[in-house]
């Protein structure tokens, strides 16, 4: 026996699946930020036990280019700075969406339980 979904409720569904979908990709998102931290301040580290005389060179895609020291390590600064900013906007966004996710759920099951609806 199929259950008859009222129209409003089959949109809050899908708008349901819509922001679970968003919720992953903002998750995954926010993982591949955390992971370029990291390796970011792990390179900034290495750098900084460095002379400042050390050769060092900068990889900018399959090339690498001969850069000094200082320069390099004002780059890195930057884009950590600019990371920690990224991450930081993305879990604000993360978790304003897995609030809104809650309760939207909880809204749908109570529609549910109010229709005696099950869903499968």
């Amino acid at each position: 026996m199929a259950q008859n979904i009222p129209p409003a409720l089959e949109a809050e569904l899908q708008k349901f699946d819509t922001m679970r979908r968003n919720h992953e990709t903002l998750t995954t998102m926010a993982q591949a930020l955390q992971t370029e931290l990291t390796e970011v301040k792990g390179t900034l580290e290495e750098l900084k036990k460095q002379p400042d005389d050390t050769v060092t060179y900068k990889a900018v895609g399959q090339v690498m280019f001969k850069v000094d020291k200082p320069t390099l390590s004002s780059d890195l600064d930057d884009r950590q700075k600019t990371l920690e900013m990224r991450l930081a906007s993305t879990k604000k966004q993360l978790d304003s969406l897995t609030e809104k996710l809650q309760e939207l759920q909880n809204k749908i099951q109570m529609e549910l339980s109010k229709q005696n609806l099950r869903l499968q």
